[in-house]
């Protein structure tokens, strides 16, 4: 026992402490920041009429108690990705298209059983509408929800540009591949004070 140096273990311990605190502080701060949630939305044309060789041609789908017909269909996917530092137990959101186009059908591919997707008002052959307002329970961290769609245009050509996702929950709409590009500057960006002392994270760039 008397060789334990206790001076030095004081140290250690506040030094701990002190530690503890920054990287709480810091996790802390990450938290507070706008959180950045990734999405990818993805369209391609599946049957263009005048890019077919019968003329007049169109799709019939059959719905619960009717033809419908179209002369140009879209196939899309729709992913999103909470790549930020907070679980959310209810995330709401919605997607809008632009005046031109009709969501036909969506459906959504879960990671398991506990999770889901709700929707207020589902794109059908019946009911054939151009934004709709849905619910992911839960959307915690890292968890990936893909939406395969279908949709159509009153007129001319689709574009993934002409698809928007919004919500109202305080978070930036990131594309996935620029996500660690985001994620890298937000952790450079990030300087923490605690009285004489800052820490931080900067790129190096030597």
């Amino acid at each position: 026992m008397a060789d334990i140096n206790w001076l030095q273990v004081a140290i250690g311990f506040v030094g701990g402490g002190a530690t503890g605190a920054l990287i709480k502080q810091y996790f802390e701060s990450r938290k507070s920041r706008i959180q950045p949630i990734a999405k990818s939305i993805e369209i391609k044309s599946f049957y263009d009429s005048l890019e077919n060789n019968i003329l007049n041609s169109q799709v019939i789908l059959t719905g619960e108690d009717q033809e419908h017909k179209f002369s140009k269909l879209y196939t899309g996917t729709i992913k999103i990705i909470n790549s930020g530092l907070i679980d959310y137990p209810e995330f709401s959101f919605g997607i809008t298209g632009n005046d031109n186009m009709k969501f036909i059908n969506v459906k959504p591919t879960t990671i398991d059983r506990h999770h889901r997707a709700e929707f207020n008002d589902p794109p059908s052959l019946e009911n054939q509408i151009n934004s709709f307002d849905l619910v992911l329970k839960p959307f915690n961290r890292k968890d990936v929800y893909t939406f395969d769609i279908l949709v159509t245009p009153l007129e001319g050509d689709l574009n993934e540009k002409e698809i928007k996702i919004s919500s109202s929950h305080p978070v930036k709409w990131v594309d996935i591949t620029s996500t660690s590009k985001i994620i890298l500057e937000i952790a450079t960006e990030s300087i923490l004070a605690l009285g004489p002392f800052s820490v931080g994270i900067r790129k190096n760039n030597n």
